[in-house]
């Protein structure tokens, strides 16, 4: 009886420690599998994130723009430009050597694109109107996105900007 005994101790702490082996083995898996997805939600959304930025940021400088209707499309540097005007002065926003660029100044200053300040690294920037319908297509870092707004005061067409 006390060989019995003895085993069945030894057999029960085998199983215990067998048994918090594999809930060990689990737990590490479980966790490494949560740090790979993780990982690739952070990389997506570091991704994403100078496009969503960008878009956003062509977004709220076209509402700004509509309280005055002062808003165009034109040409500026190598590809399409947002312009927003005020009196005498006037801001184009535009894609210029992969950057998102903003470029503030007078009517007649004779400024070009290199002059603008850049706010984003960013691919391309295509701008369209419509029927009243204004859309951006901004891409960059492998993403890419496109939003369309419809300006109250509308949207006008303009030949290539000279500063």
């Amino acid at each position: 009886m006390r060989f019995q005994n003895r085993s069945s101790r030894l057999l029960r702490a085998a199983l215990t420690a067998a048994l918090g082996a594999l809930f060990f083995l689990l737990a590490m898996g479980i966790t490494l599998m949560g740090s790979s997805v993780y990982r690739s939600t952070v990389s997506a959304s570091d991704q994403h994130y100078t496009v969503r930025t960008a878009a956003s940021y062509l977004a709220n400088q076209v509402r700004q723009g509509d309280r005055s209707g002062s808003v165009f499309v034109t040409a500026f540097g190598d590809g399409d430009a947002l312009m927003v005007t005020e009196g005498d002065y006037y801001t184009l926003l535009y894609c210029y050597e992969g950057q998102l660029r903003e470029l503030y100044a007078e009517t007649g200053s004779g400024l070009t694109a290199a002059d603008g300040l850049p706010i984003l690294a960013l691919d391309a920037l295509e701008i369209s109107a419509e029927d009243g319908l204004l859309t951006l297509s901004v891409a960059g870092e492998g993403a890419a996105a496109s939003l369309s707004l419809s300006p109250r005061s509308g949207v006008s067409l303009l030949e290539e900007v000279e500063p």
